[in-house]
């Protein structure tokens, strides 16, 4: 990989090349220019090469992109050659969601363990990941360790399932509550804040 600093609008779009190319290579496809690629993805092909060429030069004059080349190479790039363990807090909300709309067992993810505090809940199997009651986050015996933790809890109880979160030993959280949380920097946290999206959406769509 070349040693330059890459844009985070680069690295996500990678994940949106990754399915796009799974999907293609599923199809039957050998080979596609990023012309070609550009239609299936809607992404203009000069990004798309652009965004390539911060990690090597992967396609060929005249020929294009080998597909299986480029899908192993950008799941090496995003460290999906390895199974990364996920603990969800907060089933009954957008986490059981989560758990419906994501393949996780076919895409490098495995949803280990899963915690509710409503009662109805606490105790039922979802998706195979018996849901556990939340305030036992700290003391549940999971077999395998947690890597990612994803927050779907009431506001008043993220800041406090973070930090058993990372008491856990998780890398990193993606958090659905509206709470900024203060983690340690090691910790990598996305913030997924409908309102605060929703509120920048309105800002552009009333200001053109």
């Amino acid at each position: 990989m070349k040693e330059q600093k890459i844009p985070k609008e680069t690295i996500k779009r990678l994940p949106i090349y990754y399915r796009c190319l799974n999907r293609l290579v599923v199809l039957g496809k050998d080979t596609l220019s990023s012309t070609e690629l550009s239609e299936y993805l809607g992404i203009k092909p000069t990004q798309i090469r652009k965004d390539l060429s911060y990690f090597g030069d992967f396609g060929t004059r005249g020929v294009g992109y080998d597909l299986r080349r480029l899908f192993k190479e950008i799941e090496s790039i995003l460290n999906l050659e390895r199974t990364w363990n996920i603990a969800i807090a907060g089933i009954s909300n957008i986490g059981c969601a989560i758990m419906d709309l994501l393949d996780f067992n076919h895409s490098g993810f495995n949803i280990v363990t899963a915690f509710d505090s409503n009662p109805n809940v606490v105790g039922n199997v979802v998706h195979g990941v018996t849901v556990h009651d939340l305030n036992d986050l700290k003391e549940c015996t999971v077999e395998e360790p947690i890597d990612i933790g994803i927050i779907a809890v009431d506001p008043v109880d993220a800041r406090e399932v973070a930090n058993c979160l990372v008491d856990r030993g998780v890398g990193g959280i993606i958090n659905f509550a509206p709470t900024l949380l203060n983690l340690p920097k090691e910790i990598e946290v996305v913030q997924m804040d409908l309102t605060s999206e929703l509120g920048w959406l309105v800002f552009f769509i009333g200001n053109n």
